[in-house]
């Protein structure tokens, strides 16, 4: 078995952006006094820094990861290979289509198991939320639930309003738009929760756009039969889960179909026998 990909590296056009200068005192000055010559940064340039090493999505080589690596897992000279194992059993574990058909290459919209992520204080953001594009906290959320909803619907409600209340807990001031096919059952599940700065909408998602100069989401959506748009900081769209094309190729190529399977909403799923002996599912329900 080998990589589903070589490793590579992606190409964001937003980092890095140029160091800033620090500020020093003129060299005239300099002459008359034993002053310290760097002034130090403000605090809007030691933001604007500080977002250059929000996350290392670009490797620069400056070998801080190595060096704070424990493990010692990181091995720069490491090449590609293709690894050939003879194992007993085989696990499928489900690969998840995160996001729903709405949502675009935006780089400002998120899947809820993403925002979930993002959420935990043992996340990538530490359990601060911002925007992925430009480390911004946003002050304007959209929340839009998969209208499709099928016996799971409530599941997906239930879930989706909790991340509601917990990213309106989080950030101060924060105004939150969900939007639903069923208010009624969007205000159920929020119960007493309702306050305001949060915003149920019922309506129908036509699109989701990115704006160019800001990547601010755009949501397009018919509400009481006229077509309105209104822009967000952040978007987080909240579907179940469906298997990815990859993993039904996958079984295609080992003889099992599963054009008609769904995940379970468990974090500890069993095992499923497949039509083959020592090859099985997990999380699926058949």
């Amino acid at each position: 078995m080998g990589e589903k990909h070589q490793r590579y590296l992606i190409d964001f056009n937003d980092i890095p952006s140029e160091r800033q200068r620090m500020p020093e005192l003129e060299v005239e000055t300099r002459k008359t006094n034993f002053e310290e010559v760097e002034l130090g940064f403000s605090m809007e340039k030691a933001q604007e820094e500080a977002r250059r090493c929000l996350s290392c999505r670009r490797c620069l080589g400056c070998g801080l990861c190595l060096a704070i690596c424990q493990p010692k897992a990181i091995v720069f000279e490491q090449e590609d290979e293709l690894i050939e194992l003879t194992v007993d059993r085989i696990v499928i574990a489900p690969e998840v289509a995160g996001f729903s058909p709405l949502v675009n290459e935006s780089v400002n919209v998120v899947s809820a198991f993403q925002f979930e992520r993002m959420l935990s204080p043992h996340g990538p953001y530490g359990g601060v939320i911002m925007r992925p594009f430009d480390g911004e906290v946003p002050q304007k959320i959209a929340f839009i639930v998969d209208g499709a909803i099928n016996d799971n619907g409530h599941y997906l409600l239930s879930y989706t309003m909790q991340e509601v209340l917990l990213a309106f807990r989080r950030v101060n001031d924060v105004a939150i738009t969900i939007f639903v096919f069923n208010k009624e059952k969007a205000k159920e599940a929020l119960g007493s929760e309702i306050k305001e700065g949060i915003a149920i909408k019922e309506g129908q998602i036509k699109e989701v756009k990115e704006k160019e100069e800001t990547k601010n989401p755009l949501v397009i959506f018919i509400e009481d039969g006229e077509k309105r748009e209104e822009e967000f900081d952040l978007a987080v769209s909240a579907q179940l889960p469906k298997i990815s094309t990859y993993l039904k190729d996958l079984g295609r190529k080992l003889g099992l179909s599963m054009d008609n399977k769904t995940l379970m909403d468990t974090p500890h799923p069993p095992l499923i026998e497949t039509s083959l002996s020592d090859i099985f599912f997990a999380g699926l329900i058949l």
